[in-house]
C-alpha cells in the first residue's frame, strides 16, 4: 500500500521484502536487473538501484558481479525482529506508553497470560 509520503524506492524495498517473507521469492532466486525492473515498473533505473542497495545492506539480497541479483538465505530471526519492531511502532503510535508496554510484557512473559 503506497502512502503519499512513501518514496518509490521504499515501495520497491517493501514489495521485495514482502515477497520474500511470503515465500513468493525463494533463496537463490534471481531478481530482474535494475534496468529490467525499471522498464517493467516505469521508474528510473537509479531508483531501482537505490532499492537494491538498501535490500543488499539489509541482507535480503546479494549481487554477483556480471551474473545478477539474487535472494539471500532467509533469516527467520531477522524477520521476527522486524515484525516485532513494526508491532511496537503501531502500539507506540496508538498511544501505549513504554511503562504500559513493560507491564504488558511482564504479564505475558511472566506467566500470568496464556494466549497461545
Amino acid at each position: 500500500m503506497r502512502t503519499a509520503k512513501q518514496s518509490v524506492y521504499a515501495i520497491i524495498v517493501d514489495d521485495v521484502k514482502k515477497k520474500i517473507k511470503l515465500g513468493l521469492l525463494k533463496e537463490g532466486e534471481k531478481l530482474p536487473s535494475c534496468r529490467e525492473l525499471a522498464l517493467k515498473t516505469g521508474v528510473n533505473p537509479n531508483t531501482v538501484q537505490r532499492a537494491y542497495t538498501e535490500l543488499e545492506e539489509s541482507g535480503y539480497i546479494y549481487t554477483l558481479p556480471k551474473k545478477g541479483v539474487y535472494v539471500s538465505a532467509t533469516d527467520k530471526t531477522a524477520y521476527r525482529n522486524e515484525t516485532a519492531k513494526e508491532k511496537l511502532c503501531e502500539l507506540k503510535n496508538a498511544g501505549i506508553t513504554r511503562k504500559e508496554l513493560e507491564l504488558l510484557i511482564e504479564e505475558i512473559y511472566g506467566g500470568n497470560y496464556d494466549k497461545s
